[in-house]
């Protein structure tokens, strides 16, 4: 009996020294992606073009880390625009334009961030998902420079109508060089009269009143809300009702269904915060435009385990799934 458990162990050794041995490197499936057809994709089209509130968020993670040059090539899918929640509406790109053209002059003169991995990941969003992605751009400073129309301008010494306005073509151009679906401007600092006299240039442009209806034309804020002069040549207005700082509340100012509530997961990533809250949170009469969150990409390690679950589940409260 001795000899036959020793034959059978040596026999078992063996078996496993010549498995070791075997030299053909093998990949190893780590996260088998879900797919699905065209129906579900044409569904999810369909949804994001019906009326509805709105998921809306600030996202960074798809940029290369500020102060190094290159783009960024990820290896995570929490870094990727099609690791994003299917559902989600409107994508803000906060850090950057990316684009896959590796001109340096073209891309310094539109402002532009070289980055194909991310450009061909929103070219397939918009295409397949339906999502859309805006620019964020900056109405809280006067520090801009830019070249328009071969012409260039200082808006830091030159504050003038002609100058703003200049701003807001090229901020038009820079969304149309880029293929996204429309501009997002972070208002903190203008005064009342500059900020409107860039949105109602911008609104003949695109926007609800503008040549182009179908390029969105959003404001965001934090303390001062925009002029209510604005609202018609705006699709939304965020609001950026950080829980720790400030709380969400609708205001006579804007219509209901154009205000988004953001929460930030730059605190509470892991959590949600108040975001379901801001999900749930309606007006006494109609609707709200949408809720959403700043730093969305941080809340891909969700303390639930799954990815953007908190993000996930507001959508779900504002628009709950059929089956």
């Amino acid at each position: 009996m001795k000899n036959k458990l020793i034959g059978l162990l040596i026999l078992a050794f063996a078996a496993v020294l010549v498995i070791g041995c075997d030299d053909d490197a093998k990949a190893l499936q780590i996260q088998k992606l879900t797919t699905y057809d065209d129906q579900y994709y044409a569904n999810l089209r369909d949804f994001k073009k019906s009326d509805h509130e709105v998921s809306y968020a600030y996202y960074e993670a798809w940029s290369p880390i500020q102060g190094v040059s290159g783009y960024k090539d990820p290896a995570s899918w929490g870094e990727r625009m099609i690791g994003l929640p299917d559902s989600i509406d409107i994508v803000n790109l906060w850090m950057g334009v990316p684009t896959s053209n590796n001109n340096d002059a073209n891309n310094k003169l539109f402002g532009l961030t070289y980055a194909p991995v991310a450009a061909a990941d929103i070219q397939y969003c918009q295409k397949v998902k339906g999502t859309r992605f805006v620019t964020h751009a900056d109405a809280s400073n006067m520090n801009h420079t830019f070249t328009v129309d071969g012409v260039y301008y200082d808006i830091s010494t030159l504050a003038t109508t002609v100058t703003i306005q200049a701003y807001g073509k090229w901020l038009v151009e820079q969304a149309q060089q880029a293929g996204l679906d429309g501009i997002d401007l972070d208002y903190e600092g203008w005064t009342s009269a500059n900020l409107t006299t860039l949105v109602t240039y911008m609104g003949s442009l695109i926007g609800p009143k503008g040549a182009d209806p179908s390029k969105l034309l959003i404001v965001d804020y934090f303390s001062s809300t925009p002029p209510s002069a604005i609202a018609p040549y705006c699709n939304y207005v965020v609001q950026q009702a950080y829980s720790n700082q400030t709380s969400a509340s609708f205001t006579s100012s804007w219509p209901t269904e154009k205000v988004i509530f953001c929460e930030t997961f730059g605190l509470y990533w892991s959590t949600g915060g108040q975001l379901y809250n801001y999900a749930r949170k309606e007006p006494t009469t109609g609707r709200k435009g949408g809720c959403g969150v700043f730093y969305l990409g941080r809340n891909y390690q969700s303390a639930s385990g799954i990815p953007y679950y908190e993000f996930r589940q507001a959508i779900q409260i504002m628009n709950p799934a059929i089956h």
